[in-house]
């Protein structure tokens, strides 16, 4: 009997610990829905917008090279009707432009281009709107008027679904939507108003692969390895894909390809100017805030 009343008493407390388990699991479970949810399903402030799409001869033409060059036929396909991009475990459709024409005011097509945000408020999930949050007005007004010169072709896409493990990587904070908070953008150092447009170039064209503060970001090196070219070896990198030793790059080989062989000479050299100074000269400081006189 005591034997008997032995198993009883483990079987009791194994039933015991296996459903606190299963209590714990389903918590868990329960936790990371609600928690990711929140995520997804957040709403920010919807700025206001005085961006028009430009109406001026020559402004689709100048948005599709500036699109180029920003790599946004790259994410939404050469017809910008989207493709499946994949973010480790999360596969998402980027936006069909071209179905989005006729619903998207110029205001939200502006919002979803610097700030990452739906028109019904939610952050955009894979959108690399911090490359282009500081993208100039008629640069903004240009691409709008290229996207609206095409014909509507096919559905807007519909809303993303959200896996366990990705849910599990929102929670975590590994996996965020795009940020359109302003304090959270990165940006290249500022060299001075003579590199400004090369600084400009390198945040709209590379920054997305290399990091908003161009240190390197996801196997994409530092740009700090542009001031080690000649200028003559850095033109070719950018026209060809061509590393200093003439061998094509696996990365660079097609972005020259598609993107970066359209850009002016001045362009090139302006680029370059600015990673050579961002190797070499101290950036200039950021001014401190002061104090109000009370």
């Amino acid at each position: 009997m005591p034997a008997e009343s032995h198993l009883l008493n483990a079987a009791k407390w194994i039933s015991i610990a296996a459903g606190l388990a299963a209590l714990f699991y389903l918590l868990s479970v329960f936790y990371i829905y609600l928690a990711s949810e929140a995520v997804i399903e957040r709403r920010y402030t919807l700025p206001s917008s005085l961006i028009k799409a430009s109406q001026e001869v020559g402004a689709a033409t100048r948005g599709e090279r500036i699109m180029k060059i920003a790599g946004c036929f790259g994410c939404h396909g050469d017809d910008l009707m989207g493709r499946t991009l994949h973010h480790g475990e999360f596969a998402i459709r980027s936006s069909n432009l071209r179905a989005l024409v006729q619903p998207y005011t110029d205001g939200d097509f502006e919002r979803a281009i610097r700030r990452g945000l739906t028109p019904d408020a939610r952050a955009m999930w894979v959108m690399p709107s911090a490359s282009y949050a500081y993208m100039h007005d008629k640069d903004v007004e240009d691409v709008i008027a290229y996207i609206r010169s095409l014909p509507r072709k096919g559905a807007p896409m519909s809303r993303p679904v959200f896996n366990w493990k990705t849910r599990r990587a929102i929670v975590a904070g590994t996996f965020v939507p795009s940020s359109p908070n302003a304090d959270q953008i990165l940006m290249p150092n500022d060299e001075g108003p003579r590199f400004d447009g090369g600084r400009y170039l390198a945040t709209t064209a590379c920054s997305a692969c290399h990091g908003g503060d161009l240190t390197g970001s996801g196997g994409s090196p530092d740009l700090d390895v542009g001031a080690s070219y000649t200028r003559e070896q850095f033109f070719n990198l950018m026209r060809l894909g061509y590393a200093r030793d003439h061998r094509p790059l696996k990365v660079m080989g097609p972005l020259a390809k598609s993107r970066f062989h359209i850009l002016f000479d001045y362009e090139i050299d302006a680029l370059y100017s600015y990673l050579v100074a961002r190797k070499t000269l101290p950036p200039v400081p950021k001014p401190v805030p002061t104090s109000p006189i009370k």
